[in-house]
């Protein structure tokens, strides 16, 4: 595997970009955020108990751009966009994660995961706390084949990724293994797009939850996930694949139970964000904003308060200043 410079660059038409960062490698990790797929940033989750890395590679056609990698303790985040700074930016992007074993070119064990849809303008905050394989599309809208529309009404919603299309995402990885040694051609990048794409558009048409056969059972998940956030919201650990296995069922189960309401994911991060309301409002809770996002299972400050200013419209600090000024 052939090491970068430290940053995740787009590589030239045909060929193949790698990065391995990580606490361990001195060559590429410095501690400052680092540049990965869709655009995203890579910086480490504080205080994770897992160990920091990510390595993975991605594969550029002459308009598709399609990565495949293995991270853990880590946050990736890209902020909203007012403006499309390039056509490489633009279009569909996909993100796929699977909690699993292994690395994302020699995958061990079984493995469940979600699917997720985003325009290029859309803001992506994703957190990585255990060993995670990810997969990135980035797609021209005009080569996919589907209507704006139907692709517009997928975001905001994960949906559970079927054996089938693990299978296709990791049948995919292949391309990144052989090299771009015969990506030398205008007609081979054209290939390399069309494959993509269609990729793309078999995910995309794939992506069909199928109904509990028990609305009970529905509503006794439901009820149990909830019950579970409700206590152990503040352990950094908690994750919709905890939950999952706490309940014994699968994560795509998991998911479906929720198909149409608030996601699992959503739901711990409300109740976070809840209870570090609760602390920053009483005259008694911790000084420090940090202490408080720990104290609240998040793993990083600056994830923790960019969540809280969407949720509230203000920092901590200034939600903290306004209650105990109210208070006075």
């Amino acid at each position: 595997m052939a090491e970068a410079a430290g940053r995740y660059d787009i590589p030239p038409p045909g060929a193949v970009a790698w990065l391995d960062v990580s606490a361990e490698n001195p060559d590429t990790w410095s501690g400052r955020l680092r540049t990965g797929p869709l655009g995203m940033q890579i910086s480490p989750l504080r205080h994770a108990r897992a160990p920091y890395f990510f390595k993975g590679a991605r594969l550029r056609g002459t308009r598709c751009i399609w990565s495949a990698s293995t991270l853990s303790g880590a946050e990736l985040y890209r902020g909203p966009r007012t403006a499309i700074p390039s056509p490489f930016d633009g279009g569909v992007h996909i993100l796929a994660r699977l909690d699993s074993g292994g690395s994302v070119f020699e995958p061990v064990g079984t493995s469940s995961g979600i699917l997720r849809v985003y325009e290029a303008a859309d803001e992506i905050g994703e957190q990585f706390v255990a060993n995670t394989h990810l997969y990135t599309l980035n797609i021209p809208l005009a080569v996919i084949g589907i209507e704006a529309g139907a692709i517009r009404e997928m975001r905001d919603r994960a949906y559970d990724l079927t054996p089938f299309q693990i299978q296709l995402l990791r049948a995919a990885v292949g391309l990144l293994l052989v090299g771009s040694d015969e990506l030398s051609t205008a007609s081979s990048l054209v290939g390399v797009d069309r494959y993509l794409a269609a990729l793309a558009a078999l995910l995309l048409r794939t992506a069909v939850h199928r109904p509990f056969p028990d609305l009970a059972q529905v509503e006794q998940v439901r009820m149990r996930t909830d019950a579970i956030i409700y206590e152990q919201a503040a352990d950094p650990n908690l994750t919709p694949a905890t939950i999952a296995a706490q309940l014994n069922i699968s994560l795509r189960q998991l998911y479906r139970a929720f198909n149409g309401t608030e996601s699992p994911a959503a739901r711990i991060r409300r109740r976070r964000l809840e209870r570090a309301a609760e602390i920053l409002a009483a005259r008694s809770g911790p000084g420090h904003v940090e202490r408080v996002a720990l104290a609240c299972g998040f793993a990083s400050a600056e994830y923790f308060s960019r969540a809280f200013r969407r949720e509230f419209g203000l920092s901590p600090r200034a939600y903290r200043s306004a209650h105990r000024d109210s208070a006075r």
